[in-house]
């Protein structure tokens, strides 16, 4: 296995993370104003080979992700990435997830059509997964029905990430007529220009994210031929797909607000306040407070190779909200240490702040608090759940 801080202090990823800390974050409130898609620092990670980072060696990819001999190297490019701009992360983080899903349950012609144009040039997917009003992570109001040939695509999805650039999108659907979410959960990978389809990217206006474009996509009876289902009905909930996924968060966060501590250390010393007694205090309980969510995203990693498939989700939903955790309480401190110039547009640390707030948010972390509780009284759980 590659430790994963072996695969932090590789050369590749040492120069991935200046790269994004001295060109992405730069870059970012340019993508902020209009929530446009990060085009530069996309072209960077495809000329580097990092949007195929979970694609096998034997393809050309960097052969990375939590069922190789590698679940490092995938995260920690995330978490570098995020240390200057926690939007394009986060377009890498799901498209990198798209490409392993159809790798892993794709048939060959699917290999062909969408994981083969990944290395000739950014060919983005998309996970779209959410709705509004979904009852349930797996309980879905998008509906799939069966017709001769393929299915019937009928829904509205939200936050379809790298939505205004993507070469397809993993959708999730309801069979129709099949009530067990187990067996009623399907697939379809949906292409931009398949007619019923509508992108609405002028939805996506968040407070923070805005250079992870993630619209709102309409699906009026569209035809989706079999050759574009993914896997089986099913094949996502029994495969405990969104259990691999719980670090992806995690290293976002991890990796966000390192940038953040990282700028503010540069800035407090060149004030010349790096001699007052009170922000060497807080200064210190940040760098403990992150060095304990380094140390067990560390942990994490590396339990998908060393414990059972349910321990390495709990201990990754636990370095996820730790991660989260310890995301605000330096934003807090860092607001109060640094001062109010520190927010001017012209410092990232507005930005930094912005995307935590934002990002944070969407895995619910007082429902995970809960799984992990049931785990532990021995009641029953489910540790796929982001929510």
């Amino acid at each position: 296995m590659i430790d994963p801080v072996t695969a932090l202090e590789a050369d590749d990823m040492q120069e991935l993370a200046r790269l994004a800390v001295e060109e992405f974050r730069p870059r970012g409130p340019e993508y902020d104003r209009d929530c446009s898609m990060p085009v530069e620092n996309i072209d960077a990670l495809f000329r580097r080979g990092w949007l195929t980072t979970t694609l096998p060696k034997s393809m050309g990819g960097k052969g990375s992700n939590l069922e190789t001999d590698d679940p490092a190297t995938y995260l920690q490019a995330l978490r570098v990435i995020a240390r200057g701009c926690s939007g394009t992360a986060h377009c890498y983080q799901v498209h990198n997830h798209t490409a392993w899903a159809i790798h892993s349950l794709g048939t060959p012609r699917q290999h062909e059509k969408f994981l083969r144009p990944m290395f000739e040039r950014p060919f983005l997917g998309s996970f779209v997964g959410s709705e509004a009003k979904r009852k349930h992570m797996y309980m879905l109001n998008t509906t799939a029905r069966r017709v001769e040939g393929g299915w019937i695509l009928r829904g509205e999805k939200n936050y379809a990430t790298n939505g205004p650039a993507i070469g397809f999108a993993i959708i999730f659907a309801a069979v129709e007529g099949v009530e067990n979410y187990l067996d009623n959960h399907l697939m379809l990978i949906v292409e931009p220009d398949m007619k019923g389809v509508t992108i609405d990217n002028d939805w996506y206006r968040p407070n923070g994210m805005r250079a992870a474009p993630s619209p709102v996509i309409t699906l009026d009876d569209v035809f989706i031929p079999d050759e574009n289902v993914l896997g089986e009905p099913g094949s996502y909930p029994r495969g405990r797909w969104q259990g691999r996924f719980h670090l992806g968060f995690a290293a976002n966060y991890l990796g966000t607000t390192e940038g953040m501590y990282a700028w503010y250390l540069d800035y407090i010393v060149k004030k010349g306040r790096g001699k007052d007694p009170l922000i060497q205090l807080r200064t210190g309980e940040m760098k403990i407070a992150l060095a304990a969510a380094q140390s067990l995203f560390h942990e994490a990693i590396a339990s998908w190779k060393t414990k059972g498939v349910v321990e390495a989700e709990l201990l990754s939903m636990a370095a996820k909200s730790t991660a989260a955790h310890v995301a605000f309480e330096l934003s807090h401190k860092i607001i109060h240490a640094a001062g109010s110039t520190a927010l001017f547009d012209e410092f990232p640390l507005s930005r930094y702040l912005r995307d935590l707030e934002t990002h944070v948010l969407h895995a619910g972390h007082d429902r995970t608090a809960q799984i992990v509780g049931q785990a532990e009284l021995s009641e029953s759980f489910d540790s796929t759940l982001q929510r």
